[in-house]
């Protein structure tokens, strides 16, 4: 319960409330609140129903009294949050003076009922002053659920083992030189606006059956298939040895983006520093940018099923080495989202306001699937200075170009590959399929239900068909 409150003011302010004469008040719009946080953050893990209580204080720095017209709970009476302002508990306040140079106390307590059922990770709300016209407000976080939470923390040397939950807020980074390794069964859930960003390496140890899965922290049905609740993941520039082994990634602006650096200037990106990233039976899908984004990087990416991204599927820009098997993209514009450009797309350069850089492109696509609801699903940006190098081998492409030249072989051109069933995001091959057995032999002897390809003659795309 709150503290019982006999003065939330200072010793000032109870003698000028008793002086013959008061302070002036300051209506100027300038003059505004100044609190001793932005937020009130309950990092209390809640397994039963839990109460705590914290307190912040809201300064009035200006030399005359200020007059607080408003104090609300944005959540109202329906918020687990109680707010105390002033010795008085409720949800909504009105004309609370503080004498000039001068602070009063609020308390916040919440109250979570783990009994109620499936609650998010994450609960927000937020306390608004509105004074002379000026809006302004303090954050209320709480931990809704048993899990590990880490906030905005620089982690290095850690496992994370299917105990509990893993929730992100504000965005963690593996360091340099450092290995963050997810086992198998891991669920990841990450608040809005906050992302997994890797200077070190990245482990992800899924299996078929116990995938390690990557979305936002919102539980209700509604966001099941929403994109760009949470940023993605990040193999940033001079990571090394990071490998995605049998992850579901859902739901974010990007699911891999390898390549991107902190210092804006292009001149900083080179090959030295280009991050590299194998992706495997791996499920991207909900993006509402790009699947795989590459940025002068090296990806390797093997029975990797990607779909239903508002952008493109992947994205390799600004040149770098990209090898891609067996991998399925599609882009329907199914579920709501606006599919508007090429499935894949292909860079050799960057531009900023000045200057035009270029880096040599060589990437490989063998039995791949890249197929979508356009005439034309590849999207080429070749500045013919640097190499522009491609090469797709036994791949069904959805495709207006001529596919005769050398840096395509054996290609099916804008047939329906005749998935199991896109409505119900099923890219299983059904019997008819023009992509049984027509691809080559590879390296890569599983699919991505780790079903063995053994005929010897291969099936185009992530999965290989099964009776």
């Amino acid at each position: 319960m709150f503290p019982k409150l006999k003065y939330i003011v200072l010793a000032s302010a109870f003698l000028l409330f008793f002086s013959c004469k008061k302070d002036a008040i300051i209506t100027d719009s300038s003059a505004k609140l100044h609190f001793t946080t932005d937020t009130v953050m309950f990092d209390t893990v809640f397994t039963t129903i839990g109460s705590t209580t914290h307190n912040f204080r809201v300064h009035n720095r200006n030399k005359k009294a200020i007059v607080i017209s408003s104090i609300e709970l944005a959540g109202g009476v329906n918020s687990p949050f109680r707010i105390n302002v002033d010795g008085v508990s409720g949800t909504s306040f009105s004309n609370i003076e503080i004498p000039a140079k001068d602070s009063i106390y609020i308390f916040v307590e919440v109250t979570i009922d783990q009994t109620a059922g499936v609650l998010p990770f994450i609960i927000n709300d937020s306390i608004i002053f509105i004074t002379n016209s000026n809006i302004q407000d303090v954050k209320l976080v709480a931990w809704g659920q048993d899990a590990h939470f880490f906030n905005g923390k620089v982690l290095c040397d850690m496992t994370w083992t299917n105990d509990k939950p893993y929730v992100i807020y504000n965005s963690i980074l593996v360091d340099s030189n450092c290995t963050l390794t997810i086992n198998q069964g891991v669920q990841v859930y990450t608040h809005s606006n906050a992302g997994l960003f890797v200077d070190g390496t990245l482990i992800v140890n899924g299996t078929v059956d116990d995938p390690v899965v990557f979305q936002g922290d919102r539980l209700e049905s509604y966001y099941d298939d929403i994109p760009g609740q949470w940023y993605g993941i990040f193999i940033l520039r001079g990571s090394t040895g990071s490998v995605i082994d049998h992850a579901l990634i859902k739901n974010a602006f990007y699911g891999v983006s390898a390549g991107s650096f902190s210092n804006p200037d292009l001149n900083q990106f080179t090959l030295a520093n280009a991050p590299d990233v194998l992706i495997k039976r791996t499920v991207i899908q909900n993006m509402s940018y790009t699947g795989i984004f590459g940025f002068k990087s090296n990806i390797t990416a093997e029975n990797t099923l990607i779909y239903n991204c508002v952008k493109h599927g992947s994205q390799l820009a600004f040149g770098g080495t990209y090898a891609f098997t067996h991998v399925t993209m599609v882009n329907n514009g199914l579920t709501g989202i606006d599919h508007g450009e090429a499935t894949l797309a292909l860079g050799n350069f960057a531009e900023d306001e000045s200057v035009h850089y270029k880096e040599d492109l060589n990437a490989t696509f063998t039995n791949c699937i890249i197929s979508g609801s356009l005439d034309e699903e590849l999207e080429y940006s070749d500045d013919n200075i640097a190499q522009f190098n491609y090469l797709f081998e036994n791949c069904l492409l959805k495709t207006e170009m001529n596919v005769s030249a050398a840096e395509y072989i054996a290609i099916i051109k804008n047939q329906d590959p005749i998935f199991q069933d896109e409505l119900e995001d099923d890219y299983h091959l059904q019997l008819g399929s023009p992509c049984r057995n027509a691809g080559k032999l590879t390296f890569v002897l599983d699919d991505l239900d780790d079903v063995a390809r053994s005929d010897g003659a291969p099936d185009i795309g992530a999965y290989e068909y099964v009776p």
